[in-house]
């Protein structure tokens, strides 16, 4: 890293990363001076050798990549964009048993011409098979007589392989590197011009996911495809953003699954804040009420017994109390004077009679009572005069 730094503080221009291979330079020169030649004849053929010039200058462009070297990664080969991520079977040409996650990536003519290697390790297999003239555009990835270049790369954690399509006219595909060779991630492997098709290829039961969507842009050689560090997902296809992808368990990667789920699990919470966090139902207050209600404290019962026993004492004291006369309270003088006049002998209540009411006045009582003691008295002065 120190020299990669010390080169670009050195350069005039540290941002401009890209170049031209030299066969690009080479046909670029060779078109220009035809223009030239054509514009002496009629200016306006200047562009019939000058345009394609152009095309054959930016068919051969390259780029410096930096590639994460970590062995968890897959690196995607090209510069393009995501167009699918689904699960399906891999070309008989890859040798892949089982099922396989298939990215697919299309390219622009005006990208990278670069075919980095996905991971680090050996190449079991590479093939280039030459495309016909008349498929000159590669419209659709399988499309006839299109130039097909095939490879497979593999090591001691992943096996990972690639097919490129691109049009049929010209060297559009070409290797740079043979199948027994050991290579680093990132290493240019081949060369693709003027764009066309990427379907990248890893068996389902590979450890990890994909971390890539359709609609992402990816730089050749620097953008992650997959971590094996993740979770498995992708048992699904989809296409843009129509459906999306669903989470899948390979038994080859059970601790990490494992670890993925409890990480995902949602925290427990405890059961009096989830209470206090719950909605208020009417039907749960009812409830509520209904409980408070039935855990009020039940009155002690008296036994039958011993309610009988008190009721019958209960009803002698107040028969007692109706039978047993009141007495009359009288001053303490003619309480006196009764106690000493034994013939005496109280008046018929006449008001009784009279106004047929049992209830007496208490003044009338009064009244009657000092005239009988004012009697008394007259007696007795009589009695002393005898």
């Amino acid at each position: 890293m120190a020299d990669r730094d010390a080169s670009l503080s050195h350069k005039t221009f540290p941002w401009f990363r890209s170049g031209f291979d030299l066969e690009g330079v080479v046909g670029f020169l060779a078109a220009w001076l035809l223009g030239i030649l054509l514009a002496m004849l009629w200016e306006p053929l200047f562009w019939l050798g000058f345009i394609p010039g152009v095309i054959i200058l930016f068919a051969t462009r390259t780029a410096e990549r930096v590639t994460p070297q970590s062995t968890d990664h897959v690196t995607s080969p090209c510069d393009g964009v995501v167009v699918s991520v689904e699960e399906t079977e891999a070309p008989e040409g890859l040798r892949m048993a089982g099922p396989a996650v298939r990215i697919r990536i299309a390219s622009s003519p005006v990208s990278t011409n670069n075919v980095h290697a996905p991971i680090a390790g050996a190449i079991d297999r590479i093939e280039c098979t030459e495309g016909e003239p008349k498929a000159f555009v590669a419209m659709k990835a399988e499309s006839e007589g299109l130039a097909r270049l095939s490879a497979v790369f593999s090591n001691d954690n992943i096996r990972a392989g690639f097919v490129f399509s691109s049009g049929g006219l010209g060297p559009r595909l070409v290797t740079k590197s043979d199948a027994g060779d050991r290579v680093a991630k990132g290493k240019t492997v081949a060369t693709r011009r003027l764009g066309g098709w990427c379907d990248v290829y890893i068996p389902a039961r590979s450890p990890g996911s994909c971390i890539v969507h359709p609609g992402r842009t990816l730089t050749g050689g620097e953008t992650i495809l997959w971590d094996l560090s993740m979770t498995s997902v992708v048992s699904k296809p989809y296409e843009g953003d129509a459906a999306q992808p669903t989470a899948k368990t390979y038994s080859d990667n059970t601790a990490t699954t494992a670890a993925a789920a409890a990480a995902a699990a949602p925290e427990v919470m405890p059961e009096q804040i989830a209470e206090a966090d719950r909605p208020v139902d009417q039907a749960d207050v009812a409830e509520g009420e209904a409980y408070a209600a039935d855990s009020q404290p039940t009155p002690e019962v008296i036994p039958a017994p011993v309610e009988a026993e008190a009721e019958a004492a209960v009803e002698a004291s107040e028969e007692d109390w109706v039978t047993e006369p009141t007495p009359e309270t009288l001053p303490p003088e003619v309480a006196e004077d009764v106690s000493e006049t034994p013939d005496f002998e109280p008046e018929a209540d006449t008001s009784s009679d009279a106004g047929g009411d049992d209830s007496e006045d208490p003044s009338t009582m009064f009244e009657r009572l000092r005239q009988q003691a004012r009697r008394l008295a007259g007696e007795d002065e009589d009695e002393g005069n005898r």
